[in-house]
């Protein structure tokens, strides 16, 4: 594992935190290649941490399908195949897209400030990828709480635990960043106007757009920043 060039942790998140976003950001920029062995003892001793840390930010990453677990023989990065991106995102793009004109029919206003909220914390966070993914996720969540449907609900929510490092591709590169702040810009008005067709048809314009960048970026090799 390419481990001696990882960066400082940054301060400001608990330890478990920092660790996960710093190992994320180096399988996204393609500092850790695909393929690449992930050690924790290793990584342990390169982080200045100890392994009960480092162990459970490994667990997440496996969970976010950014690692492949290797039994005792730890972790490698996940190999991302154009296939399955083209798959995966055929379903969000059909379930996101529902769900958005589902939300348009009843989204009341204490929803819609919660968007604009996420939007404008998206914005502050531009040049933060793992940040503005976090608060990409409360958006989509919100529109999701907002379209009835309990198995809708349960179709998305599993369908996004898959979809985590295809998004954080997308978003390491800073002008499809710019573009996601505008596509959910869009969708907030439809949602606003209770404009059920715009709704859905922004948000699957949304979702096709993010999964023409994972394949352009995944195909580079190396995300840009």
């Amino acid at each position: 594992m390419q481990a001696k060039s990882l960066q400082p942790l940054r301060r400001g998140l608990s330890l478990r935190e920092r660790i996960h976003d710093r190992l994320r950001a180096a399988i996204i920029s393609g500092e850790l290649a695909p393929g690449s062995p992930v050690i924790e003892a290793e990584l342990a001793t390169r982080l200045g941490a100890s392994r009960t840390p480092v162990r459970e930010a490994l667990r997440r990453l496996e969970a976010e399908g950014l690692l492949e677990p290797r039994g005792l023989r730890g972790s490698v990065v996940r190999e991302l195949r154009s296939e399955e991106v083209e798959c995966v995102f055929e379903m969000r793009e059909a379930l996101e897209s529902l769900a958005a004109r589902r939300a348009a029919r009843t989204m009341r206003e204490t929803e819609l400030r919660k968007l604009r909220d996420c939007v404008e914390r998206m914005r502050a966070a531009i040049d933060d990828p793992n940040e503005m993914e976090r608060h990409d996720t409360t958006f989509h969540d919100v529109i999701l709480a907002s379209a009835s449907g309990e198995r809708l609900k349960r179709m998305l929510t599993d369908l996004r635990e898959e979809l985590i490092a295809y998004r954080l591709i997308s978003l390491s590169d800073g002008e499809r960043r710019r573009a996601t702040l505008a596509e959910h810009e869009a969708i907030v008005n439809a949602l606003s106007a209770h404009d059920e067709d715009a709704a859905a048809e922004r948000t699957a314009a949304h979702i096709a757009n993010t999964r023409a960048a994972v394949l352009q970026l995944t195909a580079a090799g190396v995300p840009a920043s």
